[in-house]
């Protein structure tokens, strides 16, 4: 009995079994992993291939250190801050509201005379906060995305924040994202301050807007209720300062507070892999200050903080609280949603990753009796937060009857690894928002890889929905349509016949299915015989095709199979329809 930790490196493993590492990545890659001797496998992984190889094992029983770092101990750690060190810090203001009712606009408006346009330094812009100046105050804004598909974002958005603006079209009414966004601001004890947005519009119905929101227990103050609400026009730029004045009214009232003087503690709002930099982290800081040198730990990665430049995209030397900025120097991409932790050395940064680092993903036996078919994909894609969103809505739109399979998910241009391991998993690759390189694509080629490239994220989604409906189950509907007397027969082989007969009932149509009746001119009361089966591939009259043939109509008809046929049998015609099991839910 071979006693193995949850997390096992793969040189490790074949240490334990006293076996080459080459047999333990050979063994994984015909489980269609693929693995270098320095990944991380979880415990179920590692005893999958152990008993490949024919040991058995056990798992041990181990102690993670206690100070790894959780949302639920950030909290804790907030709450517990000395009053005495906290001062005053900007509100963060999440955005929040349906697709098309004017989020992004308004907050274009809002930062419009602060924000840099374009790139910094060759450096693609990937932050999704702002911060504006109004009656010399600071306010941060947290964009977050009204499509449905990133309903995972806008939870976040909420769980940062300290005040919620929901904008709602004054034409267009609560909608199911307005929903969520006062569902989340709830769930998270947040103020809410209603944008009635679209006001300058000839279809503007404020007054209709504030009763849907009422059903929502969103009663607005002119009704005697506690929530602030207000007309703007973005596009127009009307109300911009009054929706400002209130949200710092707002915080006044709450008085957001942090403690700048200790080590830097934030939350990743999005990440990317940079081609010219490498990972970088968009995060926005709660508490503590955040240099330049910093040793940092994010999640499952580690970095130093060599670089780090504002939402304008200009280079910093310092964040401090409620600031959002973007940090390059990391090993790795962290996920969004990561808490970034500021530690003392790079050692004890490393040493906190390692607790939360990621193994290869789970392996596990199937089912010999499991019939699903399977849609094996690779997935890659420009951002954390565009591949979190991928992977939400592919889950999502996966039935019982199909088994998905995500051999790897991950951000950066695809390469030939990732091309290696959809051979060995038999998978497609999907890519969104980023290349392949030429030798990559020669090698998918080579390899008969499907790789499939989108900018559009409904789009990549719609392609899966296609792959999994062809995988699922389908029932064979027969229908029978008619029926044939064969006058003659003009031609015979073992595979394939020519006849000539009348429709009798019904109709006939090319790639109808038959069934060969026979009656016995001895026995007239005896039913008649079945023959054999077949199928028409040419239906012809007067020598010309044809699509239907009907009742009386004399044709010809060219009918693969082996039963041999006479004049005056008779073949019943049916026509088969699969129709597919089930059906792949609607995101």
């Amino acid at each position: 009995m071979i006693d193995l930790p949850s997390i096992i490196r793969v040189q490790d493993l074949a240490k334990k079994l006293e076996l080459p590492v080459g047999n333990i990545l050979a063994t994984l890659l015909k489980n269609g992993v693929l693995a270098t001797l320095n990944d991380d496998l979880d415990y179920d992984t590692a005893a999958i291939i152990a008993q490949d190889l024919g040991y058995k094992t056990t798992e041990s029983v181990e102690e993670l250190e206690k100070d790894v770092l959780t949302v639920e101990k950030l909290n804790e750690i907030l709450k517990k801050e000395d009053p005495a060190k906290q001062t005053p810090r900007p509100p963060i203001v999440t955005i929040m509201g349906h697709v098309d009712h004017g989020k992004t606009t308004l907050l274009d408006t809002i930062r419009s005379a602060n924000v840099a346009s374009g790139e910094a330094g060759g450096i693609t812009q990937a932050i999704s906060s702002y911060q504006t100046e109004y009656n010399g105050r600071t306010i941060t804004f947290i964009d977050t995305p009204g499509h449905e598909t990133f309903d995972f974002m806008r939870q976040r958005g909420a769980a940062l924040a300290d005040l919620v603006v929901l904008v709602v079209a004054a034409d267009d009414g609560v909608q199911p994202q307005t929903k969520d966004a006062v569902a989340y601001a709830k769930k998270e004890g947040l103020p809410i301050v209603v944008a009635i947005n679209k006001i300058d519009r000839a279809e503007a119905n404020i007054d209709r807007v504030k009763k849907e929101l009422g059903d929502l227990d969103l009663i607005p103050e002119e009704w005697g209720g506690e929530t602030v609400m207000l007309g703007i026009s973005a596009l127009k730029k009307q109300g911009i300062n009054e929706l400002l004045e209130i949200i710092l009214l707002t915080s006044d009232i709450h008085q957001p507070k942090a403690d700048p003087t200790r080590a830097a503690l934030g939350t990743v709002i999005e990440s990317k892999l940079d081609k010219s930099v490498g990972p970088i982290a968009s995060v926005i800081i709660h508490t503590g200050t955040l240099q330049l040198g910093d040793d940092v730990v994010i999640g499952k990665t580690t970095g130093k903080v060599r670089q780090m430049r504002d939402f304008r995209g200009k280079q910093i030397k310092k964040a401090t609280p409620s600031v959002p900025v973007m940090i390059i120097g990391l090993k790795d991409v962290p996920q969004a949603g990561d808490i970034l932790q500021a530690v003392e050395a790079q050692g004890e940064a490393v040493s906190k990753a390692a607790q939360r680092r990621a193994p290869l993903k789970k392996m596990s036996k199937t089912d010999d009796n499991d019939q699903r078919q399977t849609l094996a994909i690779v997935l890659k894609a420009d951002s954390k937060g565009s591949l979190e969103a991928l992977e939400q809505t592919i889950t999502a739109m996966v039935p019982q009857e199909v088994r998905l399979s995500v051999v790897r998910a991950d951000v950066g241009a695809i390469s030939d690894s990732d091309v290696l391991t959809a051979r060995a998993g038999n998978a497609i690759i999907y890519g969104f928002n980023i290349p392949i390189a030429g030798m990559s694509q020669k090698l998918a080629d080579k390899e008969k890889i499907s790789v499939r490239l989108f900018a559009i994220i409904y789009q990549l989604a719609e392609d899966v929905r296609n792959e999994i409906e062809q995988r699922m189950p389908v029932d064979i509907v027969t229908e029978d349509i008619g029926r044939v007397k064969i006058l003659k027969v003009f031609f015979s082989t073992a595979k394939r016949k020519i006849v000539g007969g009348e429709v009798a009932e019904g109709i006939v149509e090319p790639n109808a299915k038959i069934i060969i009746k026979r009656k016995d001119k001895l026995k007239k009361d005896a039913p008649a015989e079945h023959i054999g089966t077949g199928v028409i591939v040419e239906l012809q009259k007067d020598k010309r095709p044809l699509q239907k043939a009907e009742i009386g109509d004399q044709v010809g008809m060219t009918i693969e199979g082996r039963d041999k046929m006479k004049e005056g049998d008779v073949l019943e015609i049916y026509r088969e329809t699969r129709v597919r099991k089930g059906s792949v839910p609607q995101k």
